[in-house]
């Protein structure tokens, strides 16, 4: 049975909390795009993937990132195969602290064996703070 595209992002989300940069990229089909108001990367490979994500990791642990809290702000068939969703993601700090948030949206594909990949990723950083906390232009 194919996963809808709000439960994909409930799953993800859960990969994400692991910290784990493999489990994060087995949600991604490449290549993808990644970009935000300051940059675009196109990312070929699972393991350019992987890296970035590790990178990604490192740093939000340096800044004292625990958690990622994921809330749903949108979703939407495009096609027979694409779908878009947006998140609000909210980062808390060990003590459950929110530090900041950021909205990112997602085009989804949905793969011959029913289930979804993420193809492009929007980061709307719109109070800077993921941007204060770690350049992504990397």
């Amino acid at each position: 049975m194919p996963i809808d595209s709000e439960c994909f992002l409930d799953i993800s989300a859960t990969a994400l909390n692991t910290f784990d940069p493999k489990k994060v990229v087995s949600f991604y089909l490449p290549p993808t795009i990644i970009m935000s108001d300051k940059s675009k990367k196109v990312i070929t490979s699972d393991e350019k993937l992987e890296h970035t994500f590790s990178r990604v990791f490192t740093k939000l642990k340096q800044a004292g990132i625990k958690k990622f809290v994921p809330k749903l702000q949108q979703n939407m068939r495009l096609s027979g195969s694409l779908f878009f969703s947006k998140m609000r993601w909210q980062f808390y700090d060990e003590q459950y602290g929110l530090c900041f948030g950021c909205a990112s949206s997602y085009t989804l594909q949905k793969m011959p064996d029913k289930q979804l990949k993420i193809i492009v990723t929007v980061i709307d950083d719109d109070e800077n703070k993921l941007t204060d906390t770690f350049p992504l232009a990397e």
